[in-house]
Formats: C-alpha cells, sequence, structure tokens
C-alpha cells in the first residue's frame, strides 16, 4: 500500500541517491543501489501520478507550491545529513566495549552518547512531521489516498521488480 508516507520516503530515497547509505541503499553494493535508485524513481514517477501532485521544487506547476516544496527540500536534506558520532559504524560492538573499558570517562561517553541518540530521533521525528505536513498541504484533496500495486502497475510501474541485494 502506498500512501502520504510512502510518497515522502520514496522521495528521501531519491534525494538521497544511492552513494548515501540512506534506507535501503546498501553499503559498497553499487550493483544493487543502482538498481534500487532507478526502482525509487520509477516508483516517485508512478506516486506523482497517482497523486496528481510532485513533492519536487523544480517540477511544481505554481509558485506557491514551488516555494513549500523549497522548504519540503531543505528539510529532507537536513533529515538526511542528521548523524550521530556512532553513525558511520556497522558494528561497534568492539567500540563500545572499548570505551567502557577505560571506566569513568567511558560512562560519560556512552552517557553523552545516550543523549545524542535521543536528541537525533527527536530532530528526525520533527524533520518528519514537517514534511507530513507540507505534503499534505501540496497533496490536498489527495493527501489521505492510498494506492495499491496494481494502481501503480496501472501507471506502468512494477513493484514486484524491485531489487534486493544477494544473500
Amino acid at each position: 500500500m502506498y500512501d502520504r508516507d510512502a510518497f515522502i520516503r520514496c522521495r528521501l530515497h531519491v534525494l538521497a541517491g544511492p552513494a548515501s547509505g540512506f534506507g535501503d541503499y546498501e553499503p559498497e553494493d553499487d550493483d544493487v543501489n543502482s538498481a534500487l535508485s532507478a526502482y525509487y524513481q520509477g516508483l516517485e514517477a508512478a506516486l506523482e501520478q497517482r497523486f496528481e501532485a510532485v513533492l519536487d521544487a523544480r517540477r511544481a506547476a505554481d509558485s506557491g507550491t514551488r516555494t513549500l516544496l523549497m522548504l519540503f527540500g531543505s528539510t529532507a536534506r537536513s533529515y538526511l545529513s542528521i548523524r550521530t558520532p556512532w553513525s558511520g559504524y556497522l558494528e561497534a560492538g568492539l567500540l563500545v566495549r572499548r570505551v567502557e573499558q577505560i571506566g569513568p570517562g567511558g560512562e560519560r561517553i556512552l552517557e553523552a552518547s545516550r543523549r545524542i541518540e535521543e536528541s537525533v530521533a527527536l530532530s528526525r521525528d520533527a524533520h518528519l512531521e514537517i514534511l507530513d505536513a507540507i505534503a499534505a498541504h501540496v497533496l490536498g484533496a489527495r493527501s489521505e489516498a492510498v494506492f495499491t500495486s496494481a494502481d501503480l502497475l496501472a501507471a506502468g510501474f512494477d513493484d514486484t521488480r524491485r531489487p534486493f541485494p544477494p544473500n
């Protein structure tokens, strides 16, 4: 099922691009990432057709919508850039153990890291709230619409062809 939230998340994938590691993009798997990028671009086009609206300021029909979508774009880019000191680690177990070994300083590091994680979670939620509010306004009467795979197929997009990384 594809609702407003799915449209927003699709737009985030398109904006992030395959090298970002965002969402479904795989670290260090260029083939899968290129295929996913094409998939999300196709999905976005199908959702735009179904919602009869775009979430990209460069393609907005009128200046009022374009202005709001400029904020949507900057909010999306801000959302995609949110990080913590731990963000780049696929497996931080060894690092956590080492930090724990340094005693009181390690406790401070882990406590501060926990606070950062909490702040980042709040920031992500606030960013998504802004994105949703803008999308709801831009989509207007269709903001509560929900589309099926069959609806997307009618728009020329087959969502069953989503690429997955090899096991």
